[in-house]
């Protein structure tokens, strides 16, 4: 179980009732990753979701369908979410996550946050809004990468 005070650092999880950090603290766990390590690869199924403790993440993106030819799309430090498929259907993976450093993260069960989304339907709307955000953030550093990339 993680501490409910790692939750309250972390902004998907902004503006949630004192409670709620309790109950969501009760179906995470911290891992630690070496550099160079996948926490997950482009196309697996999204069972989890991690936030970055410390370390750094770099997003890549398969450019074959071998998954042989990837590109780095952003690289993502302390504070940050890594995963968000886990709660957004088909939960697939969208992207791999590579340890960049030595990282710490707190993992979050994908199928029990989307259970607790939808029997809690006020903290759900919060979580998603700020997700929302989160998502909107990451396609607009997807569209300055390749935009650099093309010119």
């Amino acid at each position: 179980m993680l501490s409910p005070e790692i939750l309250r650092r972390f902004s998907i999880f902004a503006g949630l009732p004192a409670q709620a950090f309790t109950e969501l603290a009760q179906f995470g766990s911290e891992a630690t990753f070496e550099a160079d390590t996948l926490l997950f690869e482009e196309g697996d199924a999204a069972d989890e979701i991690y936030v970055l403790l410390e370390g750094s993440v770099d997003l890549l993106m398969n450019l074959d369908a071998k998954g042989e030819k990837q590109i780095e799309i952003e690289t993502l430090v302390a504070g940050e979410l890594v995963g968000w498929s886990a709660l957004v259907e088909p939960y697939i993976y969208k992207a791999s996550a590579a340890a960049t450093s030595r990282v710490r993260v707190a993992i979050l069960d994908g199928a029990k946050l989307r259970d607790y989304v939808a029997a809690h339907p006020e903290q759900g709307l919060v979580i998603m809004r700020q997700l929302a955000q989160i998502m909107g953030k990451r396609l607009n550093q997807m569209r300055v990468r390749l935009i650099s990339l093309a010119v």
